[in-house]
């Protein structure tokens, strides 16, 4: 398969996931506070900061373990992130068949850690890791922030990752780095070419958990909002795949991804507005 269209599809089925896991964390809220004092990270724009301060905190600790370069280093980070963030998208499919939501908990973190284990020793479930453990984040943001703050954190975060590409560098390192440790902070496609060599395509899972985070909040003020937004952020990493791939570049996808996202918003809105005259 085109390394262009796999990554694609890779995208679709983390936002179509992410989608069904935020839904069922909102519904099983409702009837299990337990639920929302695990899941939720905060409410409204007065969390945003401190938000903020997380993303940028998490990427200082990772420049740091690329000046120190230990291999167990980066292992240990990426065992606790897939654990913890995949647990999340488990504990959506696994709550109802298991009646005790604490017990679906566990149950739920013992499959993360194994999905997280398991990875470090096949390969093939790079992709997989990344998938569920990016649904299972953008799924808990999106549980978290209300639709409006979910989208001031994307418009921070896709100047932030223009800054951080073009100005700064670090995510360029960053990058590298993880494609290097072959870490599952990316979905990865690779295709050989007549001469031999490999092409890669690569897309962070930054950007794979941030359209689902604003899906996922968007689904309480209606569902086909939900739908709206997965329209445009496909259309906008479409857009960044097609253009990376064959200008063989590195590009920062968030800011793509946002624009595609609130040209679709703007679109539906006009449309309605339409219809109501």
């Amino acid at each position: 398969m085109n390394p262009l269209l796999k990554v694609l599809l890779f995208f679709i089925a983390t936002q179509l996931l992410g989608i069904y896991t935020g839904i069922f964390i909102l519904s099983d809220a409702m009837s299990n506070p337990i639920v929302g004092e695990f899941m939720s990270f905060g409410e409204g724009v007065g969390s945003l900061p401190v938000f903020i301060l997380y993303i940028l905190f998490g990427a200082a600790i990772f420049l740091v373990l690329i000046r120190l370069n230990i291999a167990f280093l980066f292992a240990l980070l990426e065992f606790a992130v897939i654990s913890v963030t995949s647990s999340i998208l488990f504990y959506a499919f696994l709550r109802p068949f298991i009646p005790d939501a604490l017990t679906a908990m566990a149950v739920s973190a013992l499959a993360g850690m194994a999905l997280a284990v398991l990875k470090h020793f096949i390969h093939h479930l790079k992709n997989v890791a990344a998938i569920f453990s990016s649904a299972g984040a953008g799924a808990v943001f999106g549980f978290s922030f209300s639709f409006f703050a979910s989208l001031v954190i994307f418009f921070i975060m896709a100047i932030y990752d223009y800054i951080a590409v073009f100005r700064t560098r670090h995510m360029v390192s960053m990058a590298r780095e993880i494609i290097k440790q072959d870490m599952s902070f990316t979905v990865t496609a690779t295709e050989k070419t007549a001469s031999g060599k490999v092409s890669r395509l690569d897309l962070g899972t930054g950007d794979l958990a941030l359209p689902v985070m604003v899906e996922v909040a968007a689904y309480p003020i209606h569902p086909l909002l939900s739908l709206v937004t997965l329209v445009g952020a496909t259309a906008g990493v479409s857009f960044v795949l097609i253009y990376a791939w064959k200008n063989k570049v590195f590009l920062p996808a968030i800011p793509f991804i946002f624009s595609g996202m609130m040209v679709s918003l703007i679109a539906a809105f006009a449309l309605t507005i339409i219809k109501l005259l």
